[in-house]
């Protein structure tokens, strides 16, 4: 690889890259979510069964409570013995109304009445308990206490009513009031640790309001009844008052009424009125039969008058005429004119004929004088209405006032009746009074605790335990700031990486058991990630492959020291000559990983500084035919050591006479150890611990990679846990699969 193959490669990871798949999403997709539910799920579980078991622990340590119901229901309809609607209406059964009855339910009048009658003062544990430590501590740290006055002492009486006004408010606290659904009917629920009181108080609560509901219809019985006899005492003394200034008035002013009332004046003036129109109506009837006969009589047709016509004696003469005329008749022909019975004729004849006129002319004056008595009578009540109409007119005048005060009797009198009436309709009413609501329900002994409901608790804790242990999930998740995917580590570092490495469980801890495991088992899973970095080496410049690497990492205990040695072994199985080098002068472990001996000779720093050669200093692994140069820790300056010619030397020495030479060196951000190594590598193995390493750790390391110009062939991504690290990559079954491969 030429320089400039090292200058792009070390450019690539000199600034952060940011990609869809890089740890710094800020979005899960419903793949996260699963994958992330998979490799936390010990954390949701733990949580879950941590839930349900403090859920458990509380619910079964509360004291279990009672719950009794029982069911009061308002019926509009009302009495209807008495009409007194308008004064004792019923209860409506509107909305409004409906909530005042709840109101009166839970009013503190209606819970001291149930308490007087169950003797609820006297149940100690209703009594307010005397306040515990904290609560005295607190009230004590009150500041407002430090500067107020003289603490007042209540008397007995005072303190008797704030312990009855504790209970009201303990048993208004156990009390739920509700109305069922749309209908008029009110549900009463107490709650209590003991089910026979719970039942008691609940049916208590009731009868007492359906006891109040009676009450309260006496009471404005009572009210309206002594208001009505105040109101009729004083309208009995007004309707006195104004019917005596009527009669009063009416001897003052002469005024004398019939039995009806009516006027006498005004009934004489009626009558008088009536006479005289008949009167007149009489003489104009008079008057036209006068001149009808006074017509007939001048024409000579007087008989056709009907008062002749229908005089009995002038029929008689006229029948006596018609006698005479028939006789005439019969003598005329046997007699002749001269007659002496015809002459005699004559003369009756003449006689009869004066008789009729006589009697037609005194008829004539008959009618005259019916017609002069007629306009006497209509003259005479003419004169009497003249006068009456006089008196008429004064008596008006002063009738306005008596009508007034007649009008103001009345009306006295007519409201005296009417409240009479009411008052004795309210009488009646205080012996039939109903209450407006019944108790419908009776409240039962409850034979079970309606709280806590341990099932229903139970199961609502599971929910509620997976939420917040996938809510302390997302939490890890979110704080996790490590590496969990390889497109992570190469979106933000720009380096590929080579294999993964994973953490060793199930066995004993220690790293030396994981250095052991590419020699006691090659075809491990461990073996076959330390493989695949050997050959991301070798393909990392395929011109020259790369003979001193470097093997370091960001901070300590990510695993370089045990890659290192891993990778060492592996490459000396394969049949090269490999030497390792301990360049970690503050903390050597080298040695002590690979269980070599630790001594203050033959070590790296003895061989830099001449005091031992370089052949006596190599140590044989056990295993394999790779040799080792430890190092100890040295009080001097490292990087001084390090940046020597003696280790230049060295290196180039070592590169000639061996086919690989790896340098365990210090973590990069720590100390400056490394950076003297740097110029000295061929390539540069960069170890990066799953999901420990902070990515800010590892993207400053690789920046400082950067700076220095190191060929870095690639990353190492160590330690991973190989069940979550499945989930993050492969899913929930892939990785599963690849177990099969393996000989572990």
């Amino acid at each position: 690889m030429t320089v400039q193959d090292k200058q792009s490669r070390a450019e690539k990871i000199s600034a952060p890259r940011v990609a869809p798949s890089a740890g710094n999403e800020t979005l899960f997709d419903v793949a996260d979510l699963l994958r992330m539910v998979r490799a936390r799920q010990w954390i949701i579980l733990g949580t879950t069964a941590a839930v349900i078991a403090l859920t458990a622990i509380v619910v079964f340590r509360i004291t279990p409570l009672f719950d009794a119901t029982s069911v009061v229901i308002i019926e509009d309809r009302q009495n209807k013995a008495v009409d007194v609607d308008s004064i004792f209406s019923g209860l409506p059964t509107d909305e409004s109304s409906i909530e005042n009855q709840v109101q009166i339910l839970r009013s503190r009048n209606l819970m001291s009445r149930v308490i007087d009658k169950l003797r609820l003062d006297q149940a100690s544990d209703l009594a307010p308990s005397a306040p515990g430590f904290l609560s005295l501590v607190l009230h004590n740290l009150n500041p407002l206490r430090w500067f107020g006055g003289a603490v007042t002492t209540k008397t007995e009486a005072q303190q008797e009513q704030d312990r009855r006004n504790a209970i009201i408010d303990n048993l208004l606290s156990a009390e739920t009031v509700t109305r069922q659904g749309v209908s008029s009917a009110i549900g009463i629920t107490f709650r209590s640790p003991d089910p026979v009181r719970a039942m008691t108080v609940c049916n208590a609560i009731a009868d007492a309001y359906v006891e109040d509901q009676l009450n309260a219809k006496f009471e404005a019985t009572q009210k309206a009844t002594q208001w009505l006899a105040e109101r009729l005492q004083k309208l009995s003394a007004q309707v006195q008052a104004t019917a005596a200034a009527v009669q009063e008035y009416k001897a003052d002013n002469n005024i004398n009424e019939t039995s009806t009332g009516d006027s006498v004046v005004g009934q004489q003036l009626s009558q008088l009125n009536g006479q005289l129109i008949i009167a007149r109506s009489d003489l104009a009837e008079q008057e036209a039969k006068y001149a009808r006969v006074i017509e007939l009589k001048n024409s000579g047709h007087a008989d056709d008058v009907s008062q002749v016509v229908a005089s009995g004696l002038i029929s008689q003469l006229r029948q006596q005429e018609t006698d005479l005329l028939r006789q005439e008749a019969e003598y005329s022909s046997k007699y002749g004119p001269m007659h002496p019975k015809m002459l005699d004729l004559q003369s009756q004849k003449r006689n009869l004929d004066a008789k009729i006129s006589e009697e037609v002319q005194r008829v004539v004056e008959t009618v005259a004088n019916d017609v002069a008595v007629a306009r006497a009578r209509v003259s005479s009540l003419q004169g009497s209405l003249a006068q009456l109409e006089g008196k008429s007119t004064v008596e008006s005048k002063v009738r306005v006032k008596l009508a007034e005060l007649e009008s103001a009797a009345a009306s006295n009198k007519s409201l005296y009746e009417a409240f009479l009436s009411r008052f004795k309709q309210a009488q009646g009413q205080e012996g039939i009074q109903t209450p407006d609501a019944r108790t419908i329900s009776k409240a039962e002994l409850p034979d079970a605790p309606s709280y806590p409901k341990v099932q229903t608790t139970l199961i609502y804790a599971i929910p509620a335990g997976l939420f917040l242990g996938f809510l302390f999930a997302m939490v890890a998740e979110r704080l996790d700031t490590g590496f969990r995917t390889i497109s992570q580590v190469e979106a933000l570092l720009g380096i590929p990486v080579l294999s993964t490495l994973p953490e060793l469980r199930g066995m004993d801890v220690k790293e030396k058991r994981a250095i052991d495991r590419v020699v006691d088992y090659p075809m491990s899973s461990f073996s076959e990630g330390v493989r695949g970095t050997q050959m991301g080496l070798a393909l990392s410049n395929v011109d020259k492959r790369p003979k001193v690497v470097l093997v370091t990492s960001s901070v300590p205990g990510e695993g370089k020291t045990t890659a290192a040695i891993s990778l060492a072994r592996l490459a000396a199985r394969a049949g090269q000559r490999v030497v390792i080098l301990d360049a970690d002068l503050r903390r050597p472990s080298l040695a002590e990983t690979m269980g070599l001996p630790v001594g203050e000779r033959n070590t790296l720093v003895q061989v830099l500084s001449g005091e031992s050669a370089l052949e006596d200093s190599l140590v044989c692994d056990e295993k394999t035919e790779l040799r080792v140069l430890t190092a100890q820790k040295i009080a001097g300056n490292p990087p001084d050591v390090l940046a020597s010619a003696a280790m230049k030397t060295l290196i180039a020495r070592l590169k000639d006479e061996w086919d690989l030479v790896l340098i365990d060196t210090a973590p990069l951000l720590p100390v400056n150890d490394t950076k003297m190594l740097l110029g000295l590598a061929d390539a540069v193995l960069f170890v990066v611990r799953w999901e420990k390493t902070p990515r800010e750790a590892a993207l400053q390391a690789g920046r400082i990679l950067s700076d220095y110009r190191a060929f870095v062939a690639g990353i190492v991504l160590s330690r991973t846990d190989t069940t979550r690290y499945g989930y993050y990559n492969y899913g929930y079954q892939g990785y599963s699969n690849y177990n099969e491969y393996y000989s572990d």
